[in-house]
């Protein structure tokens, strides 16, 4: 199956692909010099994306091409609409630059599911950390796709611990997976777009091993920006780039971005990114 999707003016795959780090993530894998994005998505079914003539084009296995397309468009956030947020950049020239050279949209797995269980995979540890118990969770499913959690749902917590090595997450796994499985977590409602943002927040924050942190990077990611999503690596890049004291960069973060409204997450995660797309130099003023 080859197909094709228009994509928006200001798209960038690119920009895309790494804004964040599920790109380094399985089952993703990205080819900057030939502009490919491949993953494996359930039945082994793999898939590879391209920019092509302002297009996106999606090969993969033949299939339903409606949902096909409804998956390139949740991986590449196609449904985030950017213009208010540019509306409200007068002045902010850093900002203004990392819009038009296509900042603000999220990579996104093919299924929440594996978003939530990825950025659970992402607390208190390091990145390498986090590499590792998602090669070893994907390995579990012997066909290179994410496992669902009908899969996971079967399994216990000692096994989980045991097999992905992932310590005190396990039980929060192995729970989170049995409430998806068996129905009693809706995790589409997570993406109502009309639903408030600190609803889906506090809905996110009732999953036992959910903290804040974990919550507002999912929102970030679903393209809900009301939240600063603050952990260790954002607190040390912030002071990096305006220094001051460390035990008091919440409160200058907060302070920084409040201008944004609904949008200031975004605007610190595009600051705070920068030099992962500028050529690794901080030009911005």
């Amino acid at each position: 199956m080859r197909l094709r999707l228009g994509l928006p003016p200001d798209f960038s795959f690119d920009a895309v692909v790494r804004s964040h780090g599920w790109y380094d993530l399985p089952p993703f894998s990205y080819d900057p010099r030939h502009g490919t994005l491949k993953t494996v998505a359930a039945g082994a079914a793999a898939w590879t994306f391209r920019a092509r003539d302002g297009g996106l084009e999606i090969t993969g296995p033949g299939g339903d091409a409606r949902s096909a397309r409804a998956m390139a468009r949740r991986i590449f956030s196609l449904d985030v609409e950017l213009s208010e947020f540019g509306a409200a950049l007068s002045g902010q020239a850093g900002l203004r630059r990392a819009l038009a050279r296509g900042g603000g949209r999220m990579l996104r797995a093919p299924t929440l599911f594996e978003d939530a269980v990825k950025m659970l995979l992402t607390t208190n540890c390091s990145w390498a950390a986090t590499r590792g118990m998602v090669e070893r969770l994907v390995a579990l499913s012997g066909d290179g796709a994410f496992p669902g959690p009908e899969k996971l749902a079967r399994m216990t917590p000692a096994a989980l611990r045991n097999k992905v090595r992932c310590g005190y997450r396990a039980g929060a796994l192995a729970r989170f997976s049995r409430r998806v499985d068996s129905g009693r977590l809706d995790l589409s409602a997570w993406e109502r777009r009309e639903t408030p943002a600190t609803e889906v927040r506090e809905a996110m924050l009732a999953e036992h091993g959910f903290g804040p942190y974990a919550a507002e990077g999912l929102l970030r990611i679903l393209g809900r920006h009301e939240y600063l999503a603050l952990d260790s690596w954002i607190r040390k890049q912030y002071r990096r780039f305006y220094p001051g004291p460390a035990k008091t960069a919440d409160g200058a973060i907060a302070r920084r971005y409040a201008r944004y409204g609904d949008f200031k997450g975004l605007a610190l995660w595009l600051d705070m990114t920068r030099e992962w797309h500028e050529g690794g130099k901080a030009v911005w003023p």
